[in-house]
């Protein structure tokens, strides 16, 4: 009798497991792929150029102004990588960061000090896991060599940047690994900006 419980058990798992894969995969070919992801990822670019200004400006935690600096840094020089590429695809890039970015520009704009601090780096965590999960599916199930090897290129320089958060994060008292589903995503990044 002791059987069928386990069975059950063991019943419920697959179908749990069956459908988080099923909603993953779902989840995923729902994201832009190819010349959609050349646009969302120059929204990504010009969206933490823009917010990583402002929290050079604003940030109170030398940390934080120097995360802000290098996103600067690093997503302009993968803006200026995407742009011959997306030429080349005849995709026309956004020029401006999405509304998300604007309206999260605004709230920034709005606090100081440790506030924006904790604002700051908590969209950090999260977007760049938004971030993280764009890049991969462009990688995963994208069909355009060139846009995947971009894909494959910017990959590991995004997941050091939410490595760094994290660091800077957890140094300021928010949650080591916010706004992850897969923490090692983080960890295991090794690549440096050129």
């Amino acid at each position: 009798m002791q059987k069928w419980p386990l069975l059950a058990i063991l019943l419920a798992l697959l179908v749990g497991a069956t459908f988080s894969v099923a909603q993953q995969q779902s989840s995923n070919q729902a994201m832009p792929t190819g010349k959609a992801f050349l646009k969302k990822a120059a929204e990504i670019n010009l969206g933490e150029v823009e917010l990583g200004k402002l929290a050079e400006q604003k940030g109170n935690d030398p940390a934080v102004k120097d995360f802000g600096k290098r996103m600067v840094a690093d997503h302009t020089k993968a803006e200026q990588e995407l742009q011959p590429l997306a030429k080349q695809e005849g995709v026309t890039l956004p020029t401006q960061p999405g509304p998300a970015v604007t309206t999260l520009n605004q709230k920034l704009s709005s606090v100081s000090g440790a506030e924006f601090d904790q604002m700051y780096m908590d969209h950090m965590l999260s977007g760049h896991k938004g971030a993280i999960n764009t890049f991969e599916n462009e990688i995963e199930n994208g069909q355009n060599p060139a846009i995947k090897s971009y894909a494959e290129k910017v990959l590991p320089v995004i997941q050091d940047h939410i490595r760094i958060a994290e660091d800077v994060g957890g140094k300021m008292g928010l949650a080591g690994q916010q706004g992850l589903d897969d923490s090692y995503k983080a960890i295991t990044a090794s690549a440096k900006p050129e």
